[in-house]
């Protein structure tokens, strides 16, 4: 384990317009989803309350929120620990961001005309900007950002605001695996082709085929998460790489079996 002092972190300018705790929430998650911060980082309060500049309980919150989006695990008189990525959660990210995805994106039906188009019209706002992304230092994270922007207007769809906060809450292993993932893929074109896929049987109103390619859109970090975990193992827990490498079957359609489990089905 590492204390992640002051000097490891970049400054933050809060806004005295907005409440405190969602900005060093928001902060710290991008932190570690962008893999700044490393599992088994200790995160100390008191350090962040001084760099921050501000009182221990709005950091208090950030962290605990962090910890109920399973990144952070709250230690008793240490702090809080940056955790190590949980396969497990990832198969259940998935299957959860899928089902509430496709169910807004299902709500394209019920929609007029005007409202269609409109949304139309916002989502190839966004497929332009990721085909325009500037290809420099920041084009990892500014590139994921706008997947993440055209996969929230996708959920907009929906007219409930919950939708895409729920995903965004649920999501923090994931994120951490594109970030990881991006330099091995180098696959901006790929990403950006398929939502233009997605997109495209929307406008035809082929609400089916969108559907089906998101699903098969939303699936495909179970297919790479193998490889990025021999890249970067220390990155996963010891029962994750357990259960990639020798502890379960993986069923053709992205469900798993655990072997400690079996007898329970």
């Amino acid at each position: 384990m590492s204390v992640a002092g002051v000097h490891n972190l970049p400054k933050l300018r809060l806004s005295p317009k907005k409440v405190i705790s969602p900005q060093i929430h928001d902060f710290l998650r991008k932190q570690i989803t962008e893999t700044n911060l490393k599992p088994g980082t200790i995160l100390s309060e008191n350090s962040l309350s001084e760099h921050f500049n501000v009182s221990r309980q709005p950091v208090r919150e950030a962290l605990m929120r962090l910890s109920y989006e399973g990144l952070l695990s709250v230690l008793p008189q240490r702090g809080s620990i940056v955790e190590h990525i949980c396969i497990k959660e990832l198969y259940q990210t998935v299957f959860v961001r899928c089902a509430i995805e496709k169910e807004c994106v299902r709500n394209f039906a019920n929609l007029t005309d005007a409202e269609k188009k409109s949304h139309l019209e916002t989502l190839n706002k966004v497929l332009n900007m990721q085909r325009n992304v500037v290809k420099d230092s920041k084009l990892k994270s500014e590139y994921l950002r706008l997947d993440d922007l055209f996969h929230k207007k996708l959920c907009s769809i929906s007219g409930a605001d919950m939708a895409w906060e729920t995903v965004q809450g649920i999501k923090g292993q994931m994120d951490r695996i594109r970030f990881l993932s991006f330099d091995l893929r180098g696959h901006t074109d790929g990403i950006t082709n398929e939502h233009q896929e997605i997109y495209d049987e929307l406008a035809n109103n082929n609400l089916d085929k969108a559907i089906e390619l998101l699903h098969i859109h939303l699936h495909k970090i179970l297919d790479t998460h193998k490889d990025i975990m021999r890249n970067f193992s220390d990155w996963f827990t010891p029962e994750s790489i357990a259960l990639v490498t020798g502890g379960a079957d993986f069923e053709d359609d992205n469900t798993y079996v655990s072997v400690d489990e079996e007898d329970d089905i």
